[in-house]
C-alpha cells in the first residue's frame, strides 16, 4: 500500500551533507519526495512509496555509520499519499550560501584532520622510540642469557 510520510530529523543534520544522503537512501527503496533545511537545525522529508519501504527508509535515516551525520530523533507523520512526486530530490536554499557554509564547514574538518594527524605522528614516534629500547633491552638479555647457557656448558653440567 503506498503512503506519504513528513519525517521530521533532529540532531547534526544540516551541513553535514544529510539531503543528500537521504536522496541515495531514498533511492535505494524507490522513495520519492524531497528533503529540506529548516531554520531550527532540523530536516524535513516529505516521502511517498511502499509502507514497507517507507519503513526502511524511516530506519536508514538514522545514519549510523555516516561518520558527520549524528541524528537525534526522527518523528513520522502520515497523510494520504498523493502521487504528485516522479523522483527524490534535496532542496537546497541559496546557492552561494550554501557554498560559502560547506567550504567553510569542509576547512574546518580539513584543520581537525590535520591536528589528529600530528598527534598520530608524535604518539607512532613515540612508540618507535619505546620498541628501540625495548629492542636494546631484550638484547642485553639475550646476551645475558647466553654467557649462562655458554658457562654450563663448558662446565660440563647437563
Amino acid at each position: 500500500m503506498q503512503k506519504r510520510y513528513t519525517i521530521l530529523v533532529t540532531g547534526r543534520v544540516q551541513r553535514v551533507g544529510f539531503r543528500g544522503f537521504a536522496r541515495l537512501v531514498a533511492n535505494r527503496h524507490g522513495i520519492f519526495g524531497y528533503a529540506e533545511n529548516l531554520p531550527d537545525g532540523s530536516v524535513r522529508i516529505v516521502a511517498e512509496g511502499r509502507e514497507d519501504e517507507l519503513s526502511s527508509f524511516c530506519e536508514e535515516l538514522r545514519a549510523e555509520e555516516e561518520p558527520l551525520i549524528s541524528v537525534e530523533s526522527v518523528t513520522i507523520s502520515e497523510s494520504p499519499f498523493e502521487g504528485t512526486f516522479t523522483h527524490f530530490e534535496p532542496h537546497f536554499g541559496d546557492f552561494q550560501k550554501e557554498m560559502f557554509q560547506r567550504s567553510e564547514l569542509g576547512l574546518e574538518y580539513l584543520k581537525e584532520m590535520i591536528k589528529l594527524q600530528k598527534r598520530s605522528m608524535r604518539l607512532q614516534e613515540e612508540m618507535v622510540s619505546t620498541l628501540r629500547d625495548m629492542k636494546k633491552e631484550s638484547k642485553k638479555h639475550r646476551e645475558a642469557l647466553d654467557r649462562v647457557i655458554e658457562a654450563i656448558h663448558t662446565q660440563g653440567v647437563g
